[in-house]
């Protein structure tokens, strides 16, 4: 997990889905893109879910601009 946050800071989480099987480059690629857009203080893969969680008041929008698939509120990033 890559954070930029003071320890304890509560922090809204977006769960973006990845292609399944994604790559470690393409990990980085995303990475980089999703890094860079304002309000971004975390970001945390879980590969076994294919799910990237951005941490920090991201505009949805800006991930989808980014070529991200947002997922609905909650938890549950299956569908």
């Amino acid at each position: 997990m890559v954070e930029r946050n003071e320890r304890g800071a509560s922090t809204r989480v977006t769960t973006v889905r990845l292609p399944p099987g994604i790559c470690r480059r393409c990990v980085r690629a995303v990475s980089g893109r999703v890094s860079d857009l304002p309000g971004v203080v975390s970001l945390e893969f879980d590969v076994d879910a294919a799910t990237l969680r951005v941490g920090g008041e991201v505009d949805p929008a800006a991930l989808r601009r980014a070529g991200l698939a947002v997922c609905p509120d909650g938890p549950d990033c299956s569908g």
